[in-house]
C-alpha cells in the first residue's frame, strides 16, 4: 500500500487541534504582557531567501560563530554571529527540504530528491554529494567522522563524513497514514537516537547502526488511522544521561539514555518541541500550549496557555526566559518560574517553523519568508 501522507499545512494540523484553521501573523493572539517585562531590541537583520520547504525544516545552524541558514532554492548563507556580515554565500542546483545540520567535519544539506550535501564550513564549498533512498526532511546530524540522515521513508543513513560513503543503513516500516515530515537523528556519544512514525525511538551504534536499545513512546489508540497517528515529528533531546522524547497524539518521556528504560510518562501531544534546564523539561504542544515539568519525574510546573491556536516551535532557554515563535509571526518570551508572557516580537508577517536559536546572549530567529532577526532582550 502506497504510504498516504499529511501535509503539515496549518489548516490540517490545527484543525486536528481543534482549531478552525491557519493563523497568519495579522491573527496573532491579544496577550497580556507582564508589566515589568524586558524591551526586546533587533541587533542586526538579512534576508536569506524563501524558506518554504514540504515540512518547512530549514532551520538555522551554529558553526562556532556563524550563523548558518539555507533557502528552499539553494542558496546558502553564513553570517557573523556578532555583526550580521556575510563570510560567504553559495547557491546550489538543488531544492533543500531539511538543513542545515553543522558539525566539525563541515555543514549538512537534505535535498527534496533524496541528496544528502556536506559543504566546507570556511567557505560553503561542497565537499561532497550522496544519495539516500527518498527526501530528507529534518537537518542531517553531523559528527563523530559520520553524517547521519533521516529519511521521509523511514530509514536512517550513515554516511562517512570523509567521503560520503554509505556506513550503514538502518530501516523501520512506515504507517499507512502519518504526518508530512519526520524528527532529525540527535547523535550520542559512539550512537545516534532516532524517532519513527511509528512511536518507537531507537538508539543506534555509530560503528555499524546495530540498535542498542528501542523504547516505545506512544502506542496508536483510536479507530481511524488518523486518530492513531503518533509520530516522533519533534526532535528527541539528550541532557546529562537524560533522553527526553514525546509523540503527536501520544506521550511525553523521559528515558535513560544508557539503557533505553522510561523513567516517566505522561500523555501529552508533543508536536513543537523540546527545552531543558538544570530542573525543568519545556514543551510546546499540538494545541499550541507550553509546558514545563520537572524533568526528574514529568510532573508540572506551570503551563502557559496565552498562545493557544498558534503552531509553536521548540522553546529556547534566552536571557534566563523561555522563547518561543510560532504560526502568528511573533517571538514570545515567557517567565521561567511561572510562565508569564513577558514579551514578543513580530519578525514579519510569515509563519516562523525554524525552532529559535540561542547564541551568547543572543536569539536568531527565522521566519518562512527568510528574514533573519538577532535579537536581544533588555531585562
Amino acid at each position: 500500500m502506497w504510504k498516504w501522507t499529511v501535509f503539515a499545512s496549518l489548516s490540517i494540523l490545527i484543525a486536528g487541534c481543534g482549531s478552525s484553521g491557519p493563523m497568519r501573523a495579522d491573527d496573532a493572539p491579544a496577550v497580556e504582557l507582564a508589566d515589568d517585562g524586558p524591551m526586546v531590541r533587533v541587533v542586526w537583520s538579512a534576508n536569506v531567501g524563501d524558506a518554504r520547504t514540504p515540512h518547512h525544516r530549514l532551520e538555522l545552524a551554529l558553526q562556532e560563530d556563524l550563523i548558518v541558514a539555507a533557502a528552499a532554492d539553494g542558496q546558502v548563507t553564513a553570517f557573523d554571529a556578532a555583526s550580521g556580515e556575510v563570510q560567504w554565500q553559495v547557491s546550489l542546483d538543488v531544492q533543500i527540504s531539511g538543513g542545515p545540520g553543522a558539525g566539525e567535519e563541515g555543514i549538512a544539506l537534505g535535498t527534496a530528491d533524496g541528496g544528502i550535501l556536506l559543504l566546507s564550513e570556511s567557505d560553503g564549498s561542497v565537499r561532497w554529494r550522496s544519495r539516500v533512498s527518498s527526501e530528507v526532511l529534518a537537518p542531517p546530524a553531523v559528527g563523530q567522522d559520520t553524517v547521519v540522515a533521516r529519511t521521509g521513508d523511514g530509514r536512517v543513513f550513515a554516511l562517512e563524513a570523509s567521503d560520503g560513503s554509505q556506513r550503514w543503513l538502518y530501516s523501520r516500516s512506515v504507517p499507512s497514514l502519518s504526518l508530512r515530515g519526520h524528527s532529525a537523528p540527535v547523535l550520542v556519544r559512539n550512537g545516534v537516537v532516532s524517532g519513527f512514525d511509528n512511536g518507537r525511538l531507537s538508539a543506534l551504534a555509530l560503528t555499524d547502526g546495530d540498535p542498542a536499545w528501542e523504547a516505545t513512546v506512544a502506542v496508536p489508540e483510536g479507530r481511524t488511522d488518523l486518530e492513531r497517528m503518533i509520530d516522533i515529528d519533534a526532535d528527541p533531546l539528550v541532557a546529562r544521561g537524560d533522553l527526553f522524547a514525546g509523540a503527536y497524539q501520544g506521550r511525553l518521556t523521559g528515558i535513560s539514555l544508557g539503557s533505553g528504560d522510561i523513567a516517566w510518562a505522561r500523555e501529552l501531544s508533543l508536536l513543537g518541541g523540546l527545552a531543558v534546564d538544570s530542573s525543568n523539561l519545556y514543551a510546546t504542544d499540538a494545541e499550541g500550549r507550553v509546558w514545563a515539568l520537572d524533568r526528574r519525574n514529568g510532573a508540572s510546573v506551570w503551563r502557559a496557555d496565552d498562545l493557544s491556536g498558534t503552531m509553536l516551535t521548540a522553546p529556547a532557554l534566552h536571557a534566563e526566559t523561555i522563547a518561543v515563535a510560532g504560526s502568528d509571526g511573533y517571538v514570545t518570551w515567557l517567565g521561567p518560574d511561572d510562565g508569564r508572557l513577558l514579551a514578543r516580537h513580530q519578525v514579519g508577517g510569515a509563519k516562523i517553523a525554524a525552532a529559535p536559536l540561542e547564541h551568547a546572549g543572543r536569539l536568531y530567529v527565522l521566519d518562512l519568508d527568510g528574514r533573519l532577526h538577532a535579537v536581544e532582550i533588555d531585562q
